[in-house]
């Protein structure tokens, strides 16, 4: 199996790229030092006015100035090339993630006479790729994962629920989460979303710009139950029973 590259070399990578075009645009003439400082010189003025209560003039130059760089950035040769090998090496990267397998290491570490009981995360933050936990036996511990690009499926049916409240918390930017609860736990969701669909035990709700909370009947007194707590950008969310 290839190795993945480490980071030291994907910002080497991307600096020699960025070099390449910072160079392209000194040739091409597309780098304009006048207008980044005109640029600079309007936020910085439209964040004087704004601090002297002036806010309709301090708002227009600041709209201004975003704009006159937005329009210098986007049409440099650096930031262009940049933004390819990066949408690249997303798209490479999510494509092995799908035929990588998952390890998980559930064994806790701790120092040698230490009182403090280090645990290795269930699941562990990740830039791009897709985590999936099916058909595993595992004891299901609290979460609180965020991740760039990508999907996350997790089965709880094969998982040993403890007593109590479990807490699951996943933060996304785009992707999907799916869900998978045994009938004798009680849920709770709570998720907010930009742009998606949510669904809960069956219930569809496509949302724009929303935060939605669910609930089971019998969850405040259920000796097991999990709440999950979930944030995505974009992309959708579905818990269901199983």
């Amino acid at each position: 199996m290839k190795r993945s590259l480490s980071h030291t070399e994907i910002v080497s990578a991307g600096l020699v790229i960025l070099g390449i075009g910072v160079l392209a645009d000194l040739i091409t003439g597309r780098f304009s030092p006048p207008a980044l400082l005109f640029a600079a010189a309007l936020l910085l003025l439209g964040r004087h006015y704004r601090r002297r209560r002036k806010m309709a003039r301090g708002n227009m130059l600041l709209l201004i100035g975003m704009l006159t760089l937005a329009g210098q950035l986007f049409s440099s040769v650096a930031f262009q090339l940049l933004l390819a090998a990066v949408l690249l090496y997303g798209g490479v990267e999510l494509l092995r993630s799908r035929r990588r397998p998952l390890s998980i290491s559930l064994q806790p570490a701790s120092p040698a006479g230490s009182r403090l009981v280090r645990k290795q995360p269930f699941l562990r933050n990740f830039l791009i790729g897709t985590h999936r936990v099916m058909d595993r036996i595992y004891e299901l511990q609290d979460w609180n994962i965020r991740y760039g690009i990508g999907d996350v499926e997790v089965d709880l049916s094969t998982a040993m629920i403890p007593e109590g409240e479990t807490v699951l918390v996943i933060h996304g930017v785009i992707g999907n989460i799916r869900l998978h609860v045994p009938y004798d736990v009680e849920l709770s969701l709570h998720h907010s979303v930009l742009i998606g669909k949510t669904v809960m035990l069956g219930e569809e709700d496509r949302s724009w710009n929303q935060t939605l909370s669910w609930m089971t009947e019998g969850y405040a007194a259920a000796p097991r139950r999990v709440k999950i707590v979930t944030s995505l950008f974009i992309g959708d969310t579905e818990v269901r029973y199983v």
